[in-house]
């Protein structure tokens, strides 16, 4: 085939050039190079004469009858190539016009689809045609019909042709056409002073001025046309921007990649090398990108998310051509594909890419710039204040004001620590008695809080609210806060191991789905990777976030128990639902709008997706904690918040489970498993009625549907909530254990035994689905949904039970790193920014992925690395500081 396909202005004119650039080469002296692709002359000669001969060669039927007798169009191109041996002769009309009859002037209907049909020229001519001209290939693949002419048009003998028609069905005459038809061509373009290729320039640009592209659009296609004959460096750039067929095609090599940056350079390095004799006024490029659908689609089983069913296809285009116009453009070549399997090549749809100049700053997008200014100034501010007002000038005074005259180096500290050594009784006295180590440490302590404590009387009680506030958005202090490893007494630290490593499991499956989306070897490496057992703790990496809705279960219930004890029951149930609002909102409303207006002005290339409105649209649903309610994914507004909009959920209810478990033991339970049992219930309902199959990557038999799995099952609180309830249960059973409790060194194992079976179950038990070795059944995948994630989130709970009360051994101490509480405190904010992190970086790319298990690693690690970088500055200027506005706002908060 050949080895570029166009589909930019003058579809199948660029192709054909590509074609004979590339296969043909040099022709002759008469017609060199130049005139053959590029025609130096500068100029398209408007020959109405040369429109009128060749007008009738498009129209005929001749031609496809004759392919049919070749079986195909390939066969055609290939005979030509076996018999090229000659060079072209020059063509006698005088002789043509004796011998011709008007039967062989309807074959000139021939000749013209050989001009004109980009599709059967695109097929490819071998190497063995590098030194030959267009006509010498066509002469050549005729030149066995020269003997038979003269019989055909002297001879009356039985079973001689008596017209060009029966000459081209005649099994004795298969191999070729008379040589008088083989110089029509030539003689054509002599007698009104064409080359070839002016010829199939003059042929396109007429399909194209027959086509419903708007105008503009045609305007400036012509303009292209005339560059890229006068070998204009901008218009070369445009068609060599444009895509060439790729490699692995037989893998389904979806991705027909252009040249994003090449169609909107100004140079090139090859530009030094051109010189054209004239020069004409460029035209702007657009980058666009055609979808062609596919006989076939591609999927994990039962239908999944790597889908294969469109071909992608850029080009570089005028700028004024729109979408619609690209479709137009795009169909021009694909029309003229023959039908396979009664499927015919059309492009579905073409979208354009915009360039940075044509996305302005709206309105919300400066308000939204000019507020993280406004955070960032007051940040800055903060830190300067704490660090100047607060740290430096307190202590600058105070050195200065204890020094002694005898030596600068001696502070009244240290002299009040040589009179301690001296005078040991008076210590005594004053304490007590006490021990005089113990005594001296106490009088040290309280000289020095008494020496650095600023006499300006600025303590936090007497703190101005403006300076409280400063302090709130101190860097310096928000940062001491995140990275400290300090944890308070009873803290379950287990927690902030699982906390990490299950973020970092979410990073690991969204790395590698989302970038699947833009891999050109992504049917191939699914296919491969699906029938991997191990892939199942990535493919399933969905129970991940059911780990999160235990962990919110069980310190929701832990805490809330032990307040309760120490308050006697008595709590400010505000207080309880304002912290969790004012926990969360904040820093999640800030990511929606920079999501909703700078996330445009991040991504420009050939990936970038059409602007994403839900947010404008539905934010109000986020800031109510409702949006998993919708019915349309595409109104899901920051998609990925889904979990937070459940937790809120979860958490609203939680009282209806936790109070009852610290007044009435036994009712609390019942009304648990109540919760439970009722999730599992309608799970399972929902899952046999909409037929969905057990995981968004299919795993079903041709009878499920995955159309609802997202919107009726994967995001409903009531379909989500059992993990949770298995957490609140757990932090029951621990508040009343009080984090003590020994088990039998045989239970403990059977319990580890027991979770490590269950959790694997859940984990590994769709990888036979995956394989297609048995894709589970509507009922199988109703139960599957049912049960799996609650099975999931009490095997979580068992790990953390057997880590707070001593029976969790290695993986307590592991989970328990200190290292981790500083990273588990940016779980939150790098769940809320990961995914925006990702696709920055996917939706920029100008090259798609070629997929492996290498880069996944790659891509896995430097997300997370990005990921958390971004969270910390994120929970820095606009987590960190408004829990600290909390205390401000609720000073009884602070003090406690």
């Amino acid at each position: 085939m050949a080895r570029g396909m166009c589909l930019g202005p003058g579809i199948q004119i660029l192709c054909l050039i590509l074609l004979l650039e590339t296969c043909v080469g040099p022709v002759t002296a008469e017609f060199s190079y130049v005139d053959l692709v590029m025609n130096s002359a500068g100029t398209i000669q408007k020959n109405l004469q040369l429109q009128k001969k060749l007008a009738p060669l498009l129209h005929s039927e001749e031609f496809w009858n004759w392919t049919q007798q070749l079986n195909s169009r390939h066969t055609l191109l290939r005979m030509a190539a076996l018999s090229a041996e000659d060079n072209f002769t020059s063509y006698n009309r005088t002789e043509f016009k004796e011998t011709s009859s008007e039967k062989d002037l309807s074959l000139l209907d021939l000749i013209g689809r050989l001009i004109g049909n980009s599709t059967l020229l695109n097929s490819g001519l071998p190497p063995s045609l590098s030194s030959q001209s267009i006509g010498s290939a066509i002469g050549q693949l005729l030149s066995s019909f020269q003997s038979t002419t003269t019989v055909n048009r002297n001879n009356t003998d039985e079973g001689s042709p008596s017209s060009a028609n029966d000459l081209i069905q005649s099994p004795k005459y298969k191999g070729g056409l008379p040589e008088s038809i083989t110089n029509i061509l030539g003689s054509v373009l002599q007698e009104n002073n064409m080359s070839p290729s002016e010829a199939i320039f003059e042929q396109i640009k007429g399909a194209i001025e027959n086509s419903n592209a708007s105008e503009s659009c045609k305007e400036d296609a012509f303009r292209v046309s005339d560059g890229l004959q006068t070998q204009q460096p901008w218009a070369l750039r445009m068609f060599d921007a444009s895509a060439k067929i790729p490699t692995d095609l037989l893998n389904l090599n979806i991705f027909w990649t252009g040249s994003y940056d090449e169609c909107y350079s100004d140079s090139s390095v090859a530009a030094a090398l051109l010189h054209p004799k004239t020069r004409l006024p460029s035209v702007k490029p657009r980058f666009c990108t055609v979808l062609v659908n596919l006989p076939f689609a591609f999927g994990a089983g039962g239908g999944g998310a790597f889908d294969a069913s469109k071909l992608k296809i850029d080009t570089c285009l005028p700028k004024s051509c729109s979408s619609q116009d690209t479709k137009v453009l795009a169909n021009l070549l694909l029309g003229s594909i023959p039908s396979v399997r009664n499927f015919s090549f059309a492009a579905s749809s073409a979208y354009c890419q915009p360039t940075p100049e044509e996305v302005p700053y709206e309105t919300k997008d400066i308000v939204m710039m000019c507020l993280l200014s406004m955070l960032g100034l007051i940040a800055v501010a903060g830190t300067a204040y704490e660090v100047i007002v607060m740290e430096l000038i307190p202590k600058f005074k105070n050195s200065q004001k204890h020094e002694t005259p005898d030596d600068p180096n001696f502070s009244n500290l240290e002299r009040i620590e040589s009179s301690i050594e001296n005078k040991p009784y008076i210590l005594r006295h004053a304490n007590g008695g006490s021990s005089e180590s113990t005594q001296k440490q106490n009088v040290k302590e309280n000289i020095k809080d008494d020496t650095l404590k600023p006499k300006h009387g600025d303590t936090e009680e007497k703190r101005s609210v403006v300076a409280k506030i400063l302090l709130a958005f101190s860097v310096y202090s928000n940062g001491k806060r995140i990275l400290s490893t300090a944890q308070p007494k009873g803290s379950l630290k287990a927690v902030n191991g699982i906390r990490f490593l299950s973020m970092s499991w979410v990073i690991l499956g969204h790395s590698i789905a989302f970038s699947l989306q833009y891999t050109s070897n992504v049917p191939n490496f699914a296919s491969d990777f699906l029938q991997r057992t191990s892939a199942s703790a990535i493919t399933n990496a969905l129970v991940s976030v059911d780990t999160f809705f235990v962990l919110s279960g069980l310190l929701t219930s832990y805490l809330l128990l032990k307040e309760m004890k120490k308050s006697k029951g008595r709590i400010n149930w505000f207080i309880f639902y304002f912290h969790r609002y004012w926990r969360l909102t904040p820093i999640y409303m800030i990511m929606i709008g920079i999501y909703a207006t700078l996330f445009n002005h991040m991504i420009f290339g050939p990936a970038r997706p059409p602007t994403d409105t839900s947010c404008d649209r539905k934010w109000w649903m986020n800031l109510l904690y409702i949006n998993n309610f919708v019915d349309k994914s595409e109104d899901l507004c920051l998609a990925w918040s889904w979990y937070l909009n459940n937790d809120m959920q979860f958490y609203v209810l939680s009282p209806l489970l936790i109070v009852p478990l610290f007044y009435k033991e036994l009712i609390g339970v019942i009304i648990s498993v109540a919760f439970l049992f009722g999730v599992t219930i309608t799970s399972g309902v929902i899952s046999y009625n909409y037929k969905l199959p057990p995981s968004t990557l299919g795993g079903g038999d041709p009878n499920t549907d995955p159309t609802h799995f997202m919107t009726s099952y994967y995001i409903r609180p009531y379909c989500r909530m059992g993990p949770y309830v298995c957490g609140v249960l757990t932090g029951y059973i621990l508040h009343k254990t009080k984090g003590k409790y020994q088990i039998n060194t045989y239970m403990n194992l059977l319990g580890w035994a027991l979770a490590a079976t269950c959790a694997s179950a859940v984990l590994y038990g769709l990888s036979g689905a995956f394989r297609g070795e048995h894709l589970l059944s509507v009922e199988e995948s109703a139960v599957y949904n049912a049960l799996h994630r609650s099975v999931w989130g009490a095997a979580v709970c068992w790990v953390i039970f057997a880590c707070a009360t001593g029976n969790g051994g290695f993986i307590n101490t592991l989970l328990s790193w200190s290292a981790f509480v500083p990273l588990s405190r940016l779980t939150y904010a790098s769940y809320l920014v990961h995914l925006i992190v990702m696709n920055v970086f996917n939706l920029s790319r100008t090259r798609p992925f070629y997929m492996t298990d290498y880069a996944q690693v790659y891509l896995f690690l430097g997300h997370l690395f990005i990921s958390y970088a971004v969270a910390f500055v994120a929970s820095l200027l606009f987590e960190s500081p408004f829990m600290a506005l909390e205390k401000i706002i609720f000073p009884s908060r602070a003090r406690k």
